[in-house]
């Protein structure tokens, strides 16, 4: 195919000729806006309007592939679809809602309330991690056959030592709050889920459940009933029966509590005329929970500020002598946090609170915490024992996340097709916006009637006007911005960037999920770990960078770092969301950092060196799989041992020998408790001399140890998405010198394998996880 002016030779086989009535915008007398192209294809003898060659074809499909691979590039790096293995494919599917889920705290007073993770509750003492929260997730309701997008609004119940909990679970399927019900034997360490509780054809939530002469009430939410029901329980907890329709209000997160001999309703009503949404609260007081209720002398009680705490956040509970009620603070975002208000007078005629502090907060990790967007609900209950328990339901997203974040991915991808064009312009690629031809009036044979009509309407006139003057912008930039001037190639580069940067936030915020990074559950339940890192004085602004970023992922409890040379820091200089601990060494070992810690709480520790920088989901995923083998050394840097005599490679040898059967602690998982047994045992003995006399292959020892006590695999391999050793940039990597640094190793593979025998015949295949992981 030709264009016009690219075939005008008359023996030339391939021909154009001019459209009918063409109008010329620009200097340029070819091209779209200046005439209608039409290239003539000789095929079968016919003649064909093709116009595939175009120079704005070319440039569009150009950019298209430059910045798809741009984008492809950056989504493999650093987009991660963290899709925990173990759901059901019903459950926990992405929702404009948010993604709930319900965590347990314990303390000596509701204002004294930590979680779980802080209190070293264990499931089962021969586990080899301890609980995290949150313990209740919409996966917990999935893989019980109860297909879930999330679960909040939790209220406990007590029977003896057994805790009962119900909470809302929005259905996956009908879309739609149904009232689910989970048991715990341990003081809400581990739930049990034993089904749903309450359906009805309706949304249902905030399952108020209370006592009243010897009978179990239910209270839920059923507002888009346009009614307040009081559900009566037949055989607790799962069936139950509709005992009264109590008001015939289209009532909001309702409690009820017992104070002066009265029974006292709070409740908000966001149906009337002027009721502020989430600003309003009501209260009613009665004889009984079974009504009649009449209403407060001040009603409404609030109907202000969204912020301000007015709707209830759970159920009203009392601590020495005093009434608090939770109230949630929706002004950010809808359930932003709680607020929790002591009142000070409630009659028929007047009612005060005022607001007191708590201790609940949010974690420093951001969304990388369960809660860490927002927390709107919290049920605390004092225990047998004397201590308290809370529950309260969290979210890593704010409301709406979802369309927003997909309504900003394509607003940029919009953008970067703007500035795709703009570039074309300036490039003369592009010489017209609207090509003419898309107009009526340039469309090939018409009807008389039909050029009639279109020269008396009024719309196709000014359609075809706004587009001609439209078209003369690309004339007007080209002549005003030279790309073959500095100040052109500057705007130019600052076009091509521009759109670059805006594809890669595009394909982030469409593809890259809520921007948190998520633990990975096991066997239902979440953990933490102890992050272990071994520096000195040389290294101490890489460890600033490295303490900043790990410490905000999901499943770190503490850092711990082995100072091992010069002037150690505080804890106060680091910007840290966990707690920083600094172990300060008398003796420049490398054998430190598999020293014995009392103070390590957690079994799972991950012996990671300070240069080097990978995503916390990575990390994640590495945790994830110790906890299938917390037997194994399981880290992100295989190495394969082979050769006679046995010589020390990198990981280029390993997958070229399509197997590993070694894995440097620089980036492992280890059970502290076995890994520091096994390496300062006197077997380890003669092996630290020699990691002492070389100053290097601690790491090597390690493995030789797990071998040696295992008849099994004792290796585990997963990928990570990126790494990058930042020690390469500041000139202090004790490793600087490749090529003598595995000299050293070799020498040390030769003495291990006569201490501690051969790895040559432990060799791991790679590519055998179903996840992937380990490709």
């Amino acid at each position: 195919c030709l264009s016009t002016a690219a075939s005008s030779t008359p023996g030339n086989s391939l021909f154009a000729e001019m459209g009918s009535s063409p109008i010329v915008t620009g200097s340029t007398g070819g091209g779209l806006c200046g005439m209608t192209l039409r290239c003539w294809c000789w095929r079968r003898w016919r003649l064909y309007d093709h116009c595939f060659l175009t120079s704005a074809f070319a440039f569009f499909f150009l950019s298209v592939v430059v910045l798809g691979s741009v984008a492809a590039l950056y989504a493999s790096l650093m987009i991660t679809f963290n899709v925990p293995t173990t759901l059901s494919a019903l459950g926990c599917e992405p929702d404009n809602e948010g993604s709930w889920s319900i965590g347990v705290f314990y303390g000596d007073s509701p204002f004294s309330l930590r979680p779980v993770e802080d209190m070293n509750v264990w499931k089962d003492k021969s586990g080899a991690w301890p609980v995290a929260n949150p313990v209740l997730t919409c996966a917990s309701a999935s893989d019980a056959g109860f297909p879930s997008n999330f679960v909040a609004d939790p209220f406990l119940y007590a029977q003896g030592d057994i805790l009962y909990l119900f909470f809302e679970t929005k259905n996956s399927m009908t879309m739609q709050g149904d009232i689910g019900v989970a048991r715990s034997t341990d003081k809400g360490a581990s739930w049990q889920q034993l089904g749903i509780a309450l359906d009805e054809d309706w949304h249902l939530s905030y399952p108020y459940v209370f006592d009243y002469y010897g009978d179990i009430y239910m209270m839920p939410e059923s507002s888009a009933k346009g009614e307040l029901h009081l559900y009566r329980a037949l055989q607790f907890p799962l069936q139950w029966t509709l005992e009264k329709v109590i008001m015939k209000k289209p009532l909001v997160d309702s409690v009820i509590i017992a104070h002066d001999r009265k029974y006292w309703l709070f409740g908000s009503d966001h149906s009337g005329i002027g009721t502020k949404k989430n600003g309003q609260l009501g209260i009613w007081y009665s004889n009984s929970p079974l009504g009649p209720w009449k209403p407060h002398k001040r009603n409404p009680i609030y109907n202000t500020d969204k912020s301000m705490g007015a709707r209830n956040g759970g159920r009203p509970f009392t601590y020495n002598g005093n009434i608090y009620r939770t109230g949630q603070d929706c002004g950010e975002t809808y359930g932003r946090r709680i607020r929790i208000f002591k009142i000070e007078i409630l009659t028929h005629n007047e009612f005060k609170e005022v607001e007191v502090p708590s201790e609940l907060g949010v974690s420093k990790k951001g969304r990388n915490a369960w809660n860490g967007a927002r927390y709107h609900h919290l049920d605390v209950k004092q225990l047998s024992s004397g201590g308290w328990i809370g529950v309260l339901d969290g979210d890593r997203v704010p409301s709406g996340d979802a369309a927003r974040r997909f309504i900003l991915g394509c607003a940029s991808v919009v953008m970067v097709g703007v500035l795709v064009l703009l570039a074309g312009m300036l490039l003369g690629a592009v010489k017209c916006i609207i090509p003419l031809s898309w107009c009526a009036r340039s469309m090939g044979k018409r009807s008389d009637a039909l050029l009639a009509w279109e020269k008396s309407n009024y719309l196709s006139s000014k359609l075809r006007r706004f587009c001609s003057r439209l078209n003369r912008m690309c004339s007007f930039l080209h002549g005003r911005v030279k790309p073959t001037t500095c100040s052109g190639r500057l705007v130019l580069t600052s076009l091509i960037v521009a759109a670059l940067a805006l594809m890669c936030i595009g394909v982030k915020y469409i593809y890259g999920g809520s921007g948190a990074r998520e633990p990975y559950l096991f066997n239902g339940h979440y953990s933490q770990f102890t992050l272990v890192a071994m520096t000195y004085d040389a290294r101490l602004w890489n460890l600033k960078m490295y303490v900043k970023h790990y410490s905000r992922c999901s499943s770190v409890r503490e850092i711990v770092v082995v100072w091992n040379k010069g002037i150690p820091p505080e804890s106060s200089d680091f910007d840290s969301a966990v707690p920083v601990r600094i172990r300060v060494e008398e003796q420049n070992s490398l054998n430190n950092r598999f020293k014995k810690d009392s103070l390590i709480r957690t079994r799972a520790v991950l012996e990671l060196d300070d240069d080097i920088m990978m995503t916390c989901d990575d990390i994640e995923r590495g945790f994830r799989v110790w906890r299938e083998h917390p037997d194994r050394i399981v880290g992100f840097y295989p190495r394969f041992i082979s050769g006679n005599p046995l010589e020390y490679q990198g990981e280029k040898h390993a997958r070229n020998h399509k197997g590993y059967n070694m894995i440097l602690t620089g980036a492992a998982f280890i059970d502290s408790r076995v890994a520091f047994e096994r390496y300062w045992s006197e077997d380890a003995k003669v092996g630290r001399e020699v990691v002492d006399k070389y100053f290097n292959c601690e790491d090597v020892l390690l493995n030789y140890l797990y071998a040696n006590a295992s008849t099994s695999k004792a290796v585990e391999y997963v990928k990570p998405a990126w790494a990058i050793d930042t020690s390469k940039f500041s000139g202090v990597a004790i490793s600087r010198n490749t090529q003598a640094h595995y000299r050293v190793r070799s020498n040390c593979l030769l003495k291990f394998s006569k201490m501690y025998g051969s790895l040559t015949n432990r060799k791991s295949e790679f590519n055998v996880r179903k996840d992937g992981w380990d490709v």
